[in-house]
């Protein structure tokens, strides 16, 4: 089943909040799970900032009929990363992307190095 949402990599594996993409919420062309990182991390972790960490979002593409995955670089670098992530997420068909939010300090310092 197609499910959507946040999620990160923490020490080799991923933590995801997933739900169907008829239970996310309606952003324009998109489709999203409104579930935060910030609520994902706290909800699994005492101590730390999210920010801080590796982590990306799957949502629906509405108008394209297909998922993106957006994903900071160090994951996308990690072998078999992305193909995780969408048996995860049951994806078939999906796009990578990038984006600013999902850039941890260690992807920022080598943007500027």
């Amino acid at each position: 089943m197609l499910t959507i949402g946040p999620f990160f990599y923490i020490d080799g594996k991923f933590l995801t909040h997933k739900i169907s993409v008829e239970q996310g919420d309606v952003r324009g062309d998109r489709i999203d799970n409104p579930y935060s990182h910030e609520k994902l991390y706290d909800d699994n972790y005492s101590s730390g900032d999210y920010i801080n960490v590796p982590r990306g979002r799957v949502i629906w593409d509405s108008e394209n009929n297909r998922t993106i995955i957006y994903i900071d670089t160090c994951i996308e670098k990690v072998d078999g990363a992305v193909k995780e992530i969408a048996k995860a997420f049951g994806l078939t068909d999906y796009l990578v992307e990038h984006d600013e939010h999902y850039v941890c300090p260690n992807c920022m310092r080598n943007i500027w190095e």
